[in-house]
């Protein structure tokens, strides 16, 4: 009398399981590609929180001012300043004449500040 144990058993894999068995290769990928982006932006997330805290750390102790701050924590590069940039990398702009477009962009938004926070 044989048991179950003595079978042998089969190493092959059927027409119908190779289906599967590649659909749940799938899944586990699209699985481990949704766990890790998710984890990418937490520690991005987490960073960015970081980075704030120690500029109101530097605020609150006075070595830089809040309008220096305002401009680190919103430092993301607006739409003009990307095709000011363009237009230097393709000379279609001098680097002097860029300076002066960004200084004059600046000034104008710190003036719009001034006036919102002093009206």
């Amino acid at each position: 009398m044989t048991s179950t144990a003595d079978l042998p058993i089969p190493l092959t894999i059927g027409a119908d399981d190779r289906e599967l068995v590649a659909f749940m290769a799938l899944l586990a990928l699209i699985g481990l590609w949704v766990v890790f982006a998710n984890l990418r932006k937490m520690y991005q997330t987490r960073q960015r929180e970081k980075t704030r805290r120690e500029i109101a750390a530097y605020v609150a102790e006075g070595s830089i001012s809040p309008a220096d701050a305002r401009t680190m924590m919103g430092s993301e590069e607006s739409e003009f300043d990307k095709k000011i940039a363009d237009a230097v990398a393709w000379g279609m702009l001098s680097s002097k004449k860029a300076e002066q477009l960004l200084r004059a962009m600046r000034e104008d938004r710190e003036s719009r500040e001034r006036s919102r926070v002093g009206a």
